[in-house]
């Protein structure tokens, strides 16, 4: 199963920036299936998880940018003291009014070049280079 999911890391770039977030239990990813952002993969791998750690699921652009807000406000926040989680809301709720792709590769570059203003410690890979990090958590 971690010879998958080494694929799609090493993989996440081709269609656009992935947003890869991870903790001491988990890896979270949101990946671009095609070049306009309209369709994404999103991936959990649960270290401790015997049965099934790599879960894998399709979704569009609105609906990923959903589950990739619940995911930074209530999963990373509980490995994260210090994450401005209200900050991130008002930073999404600035993007109100775009088409999904762009909210989505809105949110994620913010997290990716501003972390710092969303935390000290954010554990998020920043670019290609870094996807070593993820790999070496298996």
């Amino acid at each position: 199963m971690s010879e998958e999911f080494k694929a799609i890391v090493d993989s996440s770039f081709d269609n656009g920036t992935p947003l890869w977030l991870y903790t001491k239990d988990y890896i979270y990813g949101v990946i671009p299936l095609d070049p306009e952002g309209n369709r994404w993969k999103e991936v959990s791998y649960t270290f401790d998880d015997p049965e099934e750690p790599l879960i894998i699921k399709e979704r569009n652009a609105d609906l990923t940018f959903q589950f990739v807000l619940e995911e930074v406000e209530k999963g990373t926040a509980f490995y994260v003291e210090d994450l401005k989680v209200v900050k991130i809301k008002d930073f999404a709720k600035s993007l109100d009014n775009k088409p999904g792709p762009e909210k989505l590769r809105a949110l994620i570059n913010e997290l990716i070049n501003n972390s710092q203003e969303y935390s000290e410690n954010l554990p998020i890979i920043k670019s290609k280079e870094e996807l070593g990090i993820l790999k070496e958590k298996l």
